[in-house]
């Protein structure tokens, strides 16, 4: 049974990845009408949106449709790039630079929706400083964050339960598949397909996960697109 390759990320080619982005982009093109029509997540970038919501939520004073209503309206205005937020600088008093023309922008979206002064300061400078630590320790990819404590919970649960029926490869598929669909994390792949494309590609599991890092296409949701890939190609092989 094919299995993934793991491997150290310094076996990572940055040729393949850059690859495979445009291959799973082609194939998601031509398959992804045959999945469920509503994934939670498969746009990794709402995550990072919905955290944006849930700080303006707290911190501004705003009722929660009102504080998602603004996130998502900043969100469209492309103004949340985790990227460009951890690039503002914050000032010695632990605020964000207010002369940064991102900030400024956003600044008077939530003045103009009745956030006061002191709360814009404290939101922007709280979503500016979670931003700089996940591209510090995540590359800017907060499914990486999510995937490593996803692996821990999978491990975990591996430790303590042993299923005499499967191979312990079995077993963590099984885990991983649950996990993914239960908590909806862009988890290590678990599909047996998945593996089998990867042989196909000649690529290694990291080299598959920074291809969906990069595209920003939820892992869960790349395995279930990738089985459907694989059954079609080789079901016209037969």
């Amino acid at each position: 049974m094919a299995r993934m390759k793991k491997v150290s990320m310094k076996d990572v080619r940055p040729e393949k990845v850059a690859a495979l982005e445009k291959r799973i982009r082609e194939i998601y093109a031509e398959y992804r009408h045959l999945l469920p029509s509503d994934y939670r997540w498969e746009d990794e970038s709402s995550r990072w949106n919905e955290l944006v919501y849930c700080i303006f939520a707290e911190l501004t004073g705003h009722n929660y449709r009102d504080a998602r209503r603004l996130a998502n309206y900043i969100a469209d205005l492309n103004l949340l790039n985790v990227d460009d937020l951890a690039k503002i600088p914050i000032m010695d008093d632990g605020m964000v630079n207010p002369d940064n023309s991102r900030i400024r922008t956003i600044t008077d979206i939530l003045r103009s929706n009745g956030i006061s002064e002191d709360d814009v300061k404290r939101s922007l400078s709280a979503i500016c400083k979670v931003a700089q630590s996940i591209s510090d320790n995540y590359d800017g990819k907060i499914q990486k964050f999510l995937r490593k404590y996803g692996e821990e919970i999978v491990n975990e649960f591996d430790s303590h339960v042993s299923f005499s029926e499967v191979s312990k490869g079995t077993q963590s598929r099984i885990i991983v598949k649950w996990i993914q669909n239960t908590l909806c994390m862009p988890l290590a792949f678990s599909n047996v397909y998945t593996a089998r494309f990867c042989e196909k590609e000649d690529i290694n599991y990291n080299e598959l996960a920074a291809a969906a890092d990069n595209i920003g296409l939820n892992g869960a949701v790349l395995d279930d697109l990738l089985e459907v890939y694989i059954v079609d190609i080789e079901g016209k092989q037969r």
